[in-house]
């Protein structure tokens, strides 16, 4: 997939049509699919490449001037992105300026130097100086085809980043799993923990925290991990080792069953299946042991052997 960054103010015209979808696109989940298989659809019709376009950063932080958690990083989002079959990803920057757009200049000055054969949006995608232009003012006014996508729904509920969200902050994984149309990843740099683990025989590596992503319930999970593109069963503990630790730092932690490999500072995912149980003191470490090996015990007999699809 091609990425091209453009600045809102002195974007160049593009010479090559393509046919688009438009959204800040959190999480990729299905809804937004829905509105990437449309765009494909009829670019492959007209024998054009499919685009989408997107901002940076996240309009919220402009326009409620505080930082927006996220369902993953930028530069994973746009691997979802690629992961869907996109052609090319246009970022425009998003600033206080561009939030003071007219619905028309928006139109004329930004989205129509793209040259789009054909606009693909959200029943409630809205654009321009507090929204004041939407899906019917954009089919009335563009120089382009638009087609409009009705809300998408699981279990008589809209799917939204908003509902994913929710159901990751209370651990239902797999709510959030059939939401997104793919598996929940936490991706990270492997960085130096205080061993607690290995001391336990239950070696984990740490996983550096992003402010910019909203964490799942605090817990363990079932999970994979994914090394050097390769899958391994993993368990998940995020929460603060209330057992040992001396203070509540927050940690993402993962034992990976059977690997003994150093990885020290390298890109780790993991994905995360299902909740097993809640973070727990316990009375000793030897308490602490034992639970370990019951939740090792449980992730062989679930994750070991089956067939997992990302």
């Amino acid at each position: 997939m091609e990425v091209k960054y453009l600045d809102w103010r002195d974007i160049k015209e593009i010479n090559e049509p393509t046919v688009s979808v438009i959204g800040y696109f959190d999480g990729l989940h299905k809804g937004h699919q829905e509105l990437v298989k449309k765009s494909q659809k009829v670019a492959e019709k007209r024998g054009l490449k499919n685009s989408l376009i997107t901002f940076s950063p996240d309009p919220n932080d402009i326009l409620m001037k505080q930082k927006t958690k996220h369902l993953q990083k930028f530069a994973e989002r746009l691997l979802v992105i690629a992961s869907l079959g996109v052609d090319i990803c246009y970022v425009i920057n998003f600033d206080e300026d561009f939030a003071k757009l007219e619905p028309e200049l928006f139109l004329r000055d930004v989205i129509s130097k793209l040259k789009l054969s054909a606009l693909v949006c959200g029943f409630d995608f809205h654009y321009g100086q507090k929204g004041q232009g939407d899906a019917d003012s954009l089919k009335k006014e563009a120089p382009f085809d638009v087609y409009v996508i009705p809300e998408v729904v699981f279990e008589k509920q809209k799917i939204s980043s908003t509902r994913i969200k929710k159901a990751l902050i209370n651990g239902e994984i797999e709510l959030v799993n059939k939401l997104l149309g793919y598996k929940y990843f936490i991706g990270g740099r492997v960085v130096h923990g205080k061993r607690i683990g290995h001391k336990l025989g239950f070696p984990t590596i740490n996983l550096a925290i992003d402010e910019e992503v909203l964490l799942p319930k605090e817990g363990v999970y079932l999970a994979y991990s994914k090394v050097d593109d390769c899958l391994y069963p993993a368990l998940v503990n995020i929460g603060n080792n209330p057992t040992i630790a001396a203070n509540n730092d927050l940690t993402i932690e993962a034992h990976i069953l059977d690997f003994d490999q150093e990885i020290y500072q390298k890109e780790v995912r993991l994905y995360l299946l299902s909740y097993l149980r809640p973070c727990q003191r316990f009375d000793s470490k030897e308490d602490l042991s034992k639970q370990l090996e019951e939740d090792v015990m449980k992730a062989r007999r679930r994750l070991t052997g089956g067939y997992f699809i990302l």
